[in-house]
């Protein structure tokens, strides 16, 4: 599964960045990459752990039912921090 993700890492940004600021669901890029859902949610969230992606809801007023998450890049002066507390060291625990 590694080798999936890492492959397809470098067209999730790619389509990610063509997106612009409106970001693509899950099923948005499984529909343009022609893959599978596991291995896009896993390459999501590696990215969103990194910091290189940020996630947000999708709300259609009128719409019922939950709001779909969206991906998007995280821009290059964003100051919200990663999803991970790895990127903060002094967080970090060892033994």
């Amino acid at each position: 599964m590694f080798e999936a993700v890492e492959h397809y890492r470098p067209h999730v940004i790619a389509m990610l960045s063509d997106a612009g600021p409106t970001g693509f669901t899950v099923k948005e890029l499984r529909a343009r990459l022609n893959a599978g859902e596991e291995v896009i949610r896993r390459t999501l969230t590696l990215l969103l752990s990194t910091g290189a992606v940020r996630e947000s809801y999708r709300h259609t007023p009128g719409a019922r039912g939950a709001a779909p998450r969206v991906y998007t890049l995280a821009r290059a002066g964003d100051s919200t921090l990663a999803a991970t507390s790895a990127t903060t060291p002094e967080l970090v625990v060892t033994k």
